[in-house]
């Protein structure tokens, strides 16, 4: 007898192939049959007449990790009612291994609080064997951070690596991805990577290549200079020939929109040329943002440290203030405030709205916020093109992520103002997209959501629905699946996702979580 049978579904396998009616068998955790299954029989049987069944979404860009919640939340709920199954953490250049002193883990408090983290572990190896006894309710993988790894060489100072120090920085990519890391992050827009060369890219990336790791790339620049940005990273990945993922494409600010056209033509001339190289992208026109991230580049050289220390000089600030307003403060004003250290009462309310009533102007209240919270700061701000979005949507090398941290609601969360995309951003994608905007098919898009970012980041056995494979499994409700989920009230889990199941186990039955965590830790 067979554990479960999934009966009278319609499956999308996450190949891209055209969806076809089956059943399933699943034993031990493994699919073993598909196909006209009414003579047999198993424990737990689930009709899925007019339901889809499809593979787990695979989140290649989650951040539950440098938010600290797969610590403090091994549940994730809000991941689970959306459908994924596997994330992978260690992006944008930050990540929780190695770490071989204090200076490394600065590399995350852009996201969490580092007073109350007590890390026991030093490698790779040791973190993700700390991460496996937490049993996580969804599968976990990680990348290497870029940034993490700079700031155990160098710790507060803004500079180029030396000779020795990139060599140094190799021997610890080369250990971490033999742990089990899928690859390296870097995040060349935050100021600790900023003085990052490109000799150091190149060594690193050789690096990665030999080991056959994925290159995980947050532009330098997303706004006038997208373009340049994504040609240092093209020519990189040329140049090494390592595997390349570019996290969240976009162009940032009206002003930019029109670039999107020539980035995407930019990789596919790459990918024409040889190079494998890929781009997420998040169904979303807010962005979730550092804010200093949007400061003068002359700001934040030398990292938070020197920023707030400039802020501090009165003259430097009135220079700020006019180069502010110079830009336009319009990307501020609308802002909406998500987290701000030591200073909750902000949360939620917009840049505009603490400027009216502060009586100050738009570019001195992010100034004096900033100060006040010490620049940890995050903002979602509503500059993204809904066009862009659509196509990047429907581009062939895209794939679909959340890029964001995921939630179980708890009278701690229900004030939060988080951005949506944790609660909502694959039910968003076939609810929008897919069935609304009809940008692309159910197929294409079960496949950006799962067999491709499952074949990009070299998971085993995951991301389809093929014998021998891990049943990460999904049935979902075509007609009911939505994201809940807004900026102005972002805790509300999706619906239509009836029943998840991760390793053969139920975590969801008829869209109610069961509490059980069956999450595993995933190795290269």
């Amino acid at each position: 007898m067979n554990d479960l049978i999934i009966r009278n579904g319609t499956i999308i396998d996450g190949t891209g192939n055209e969806m076809f009616k089956a059943d399933i068998a699943v034993n031990e955790g493994v699919i073993i049959k598909i196909g006209n299954l009414k003579e047999e029989s198993a424990t737990r049987e689930i009709d899925a007449k007019d339901k889809y069944v499809t593979p787990g979404f695979i989140d290649i860009s989650n951040r539950s990790d440098v938010y600290w919640r797969i610590f403090k939340d091994p549940l994730l709920e809000s991941l689970l009612r959306q459908g994924i199954t596997t994330i992978i953490g260690g992006n944008s250049g930050s990540s929780l291994a190695p770490i071989y002193n204090n200076h490394m883990f600065l590399s995350i408090q852009k996201w969490a609080s580092i007073r109350d983290i007590n890390a026991n572990w030093e490698t790779v190896t040791d973190f993700l064997n700390v991460v496996e006894s937490r049993h996580l309710s969804v599968n976990f993988g990680t990348f290497i951070g870029h940034a993490t790894l700079r700031r155990g060489l160098t710790g507060d100072e803004m500079r180029p690596l030396s000779t020795d120090e990139i060599t140094s920085m190799s021997k610890h990519v080369c250990e971490g991805i033999e742990a089990g890391a899928f690859g390296m992050s870097i995040g060349l827009l935050y100021t600790h990577a900023q003085n990052t060369t490109v000799q150091e890219l190149e060594q690193i990336s050789e690096i990665i290549k030999s080991k056959n790791g994925l290159l995980v790339a947050h532009l330098r620049d997303e706004e006038d200079n997208l373009i340049e940005s994504l040609h240092e990273i093209i020519d990189v990945t040329k140049k090494t020939k390592v595997r390349t993922h570019i996290t969240h494409l976009k162009a940032v600010g009206k002003r930019n929109w029109s670039s999107l056209k020539e980035a995407l033509r930019i990789i596919e001339d790459a990918r024409n040329s040889g190079s494998d190289i890929s781009f997420d992208v998040y169904p979303y026109t807010h962005t979730g943002s550092v804010l200093y991230t949007f400061l003068p580049r002359w700001l934040t050289d030398g990292g938070k440290k020197m920023m707030l220390s400039r802020l501090k000089k009165k003259k430097l600030y009135n220079y700020t203030v006019k180069e502010l307003e110079k830009r336009s403060t319009n990307i501020f004003e609308n802002a909406i405030i998500s987290i701000a250290h030591n200073n909750n009462s902000l949360q939620g309310k917009t840049i505009g709205e603490i400027a009216k009533k502060k009586e100050l102007s738009i570019a001195e209240t992010v100034l004096e916020i900033l100060l006040a919270s010490e620049g940890r700061v995050i903002a979602l701000f509503n500059t993204l093109s809904e066009e862009n979005i659509k196509t990047e949507i429907s581009h062939p090398y895209s794939i679909i992520t959340s890029n964001a941290p995921g939630y179980t609601l708890s009278k701690e969360h229900l004030r939060n103002i988080v951005h949506p995309r944790s609660f909502g951003s694959f039910p968003r994608l076939f609810k929008r997209y897919v069935e609304e905007k009809k940008v692309l098919s159910w197929e294409t898009a079960i496949h950006k959501s799962t067999g491709k970012p499952a074949s990009h980041i070299g998971l085993k056995k995951r991301g389809l629905l093929m014998k021998n494979y891990h049943a990460d499994i999904l049935v979902l409700d075509p007609k009911n699946i939505k994201d809940n989920a807004t900026i102005r009230e972002p805790m509300q889990y999706s619906t239509g996702i009836d029943y998840v199941f991760i390793n053969g186990i139920m975590v969801i039955d008829n869209n109610k979580t069961t509490g059980i965590r069956p999450g595993k830790v995933l190795r290269s």
